[in-house]
């Protein structure tokens, strides 16, 4: 990227990366997110191992399909920006994605396009 970008200087001609890379590098609508979490910590006094996987695929929203990757990146955006206009979220400084629960987020508008996928999501 750098080469393209910077030696290249592509980074002022957009228009022609942009042409490249739709020419290049085929695009796709079946991508899948995959999520795998584990952790480890105590219990009713007993170390416990957890562990949490879910599969996100593209959908349609509003009309609109999206793919995976598009799915994702915008509803945390978008959620985080909406939780933040409703008072729900700090008003000032940085707001990690972390700061939002999970519930919190796939009940908001816009992560409920999610939630469709995390609902699938099954303890490993």
């Amino acid at each position: 990227m750098k080469l393209l970008l910077n030696d290249l200087r592509l980074r002022e001609r957009r228009d022609l990366l942009k042409d490249i890379f739709e020419t290049a590098i085929p695009a796709t609508e079946q991508d899948v997110i995959v999520v795998f979490v584990t952790a480890s910590g105590y219990r009713n006094q007993r170390l416990i191992q957890d562990s949490y996987s879910a599969r996100v695929v593209g959908t349609e929203v509003d009309g609109h399909r999206l793919s995976a990757i598009q799915l994702t990146t915008a509803a945390g955006i978008c959620t985080a920006l909406d939780l933040v206009a409703e008072g729900a979220l700090p008003q000032s400084g940085f707001i990690g994605q972390e700061q939002i629960g999970l519930d919190q987020f796939l009940k908001n508008r816009f992560g409920q396009a999610c939630a469709e996928n995390f609902a699938e999501a099954r303890h490993a």
